[in-house]
């Protein structure tokens, strides 16, 4: 089976998955990712923070965006500008700033704030349908993610539900895929 089909048919077996979380556990996980990124170093450290609306089966990552926020951090999250390509728009208030997107209605910075140059990420947390603890990840499949993180310096974490992750191996790897260094789940 070519890879692209591979990595269709884990999507599928991710929704599969995905049904099966109860909102109890979405949120408790959700919590734990959040505190678990928000005691990371890398984070700590970081004075611009790049984020994703986690929307659907993903961790909620609201309490990440506004902990960044509150802690004076500047915040820039993606904006889909067409079917193939995002940047990075800074925010300052979570309830002013987002509006439904124009691609996927996932919530993302509304027209006409500052663009972010790549340059000035220190940290970014990164999503995916499924991933492996070594930081190989599956996306959705547009490569998004993988054109804008190409040749970045900047540290990386990936969250996922623990429910979501699979064995090393099991996700297919193309030469443009990129590993991420860091992932968090909720597991302890």
């Amino acid at each position: 089976m070519e890879v692209k089909e591979r990595k269709k048919e884990l999507r599928k077996k991710i929704r599969v998955i995905d049904r099966s979380l109860t909102p109890d556990y979405c949120r408790e996980a959700s919590r734990i990712i959040c505190q678990k990124i928000t005691r990371l170093e890398e984070y700590k450290k970081a004075s611009m923070v790049f984020c994703f609306v986690g929307v659907g089966a993903e961790p909620d990552t609201t309490a990440i965006i506004e902990d960044a926020l509150h802690r004076g951090k500047r915040v820039c999250l993606p904006l889909c500008m067409d079917d193939t390509t995002m940047q990075a728009m800074e925010i300052t208030d979570i309830d002013k700033d987002l509006v439904p997107g124009a691609y996927y209605d996932i919530p993302e910075p509304r027209q006409g704030l500052p663009v972010v140059d790549v340059c000035d990420i220190d940290f970014a947390l990164i999503p995916c349908v499924t991933c492996d603890h070594k930081g190989n990840r599956l996306g959705h499949g547009k490569g998004y993610y993988d054109r804008y993180l190409a040749d970045t310096g900047f540290r990386k974490a990936m969250i996922c539900y623990e429910k979501r992750t699979v064995a090393e191996g099991e996700i297919p790897v193309e030469e443009f895929d990129k590993t991420i260094e860091t992932v968090v789940t909720d597991a302890e």
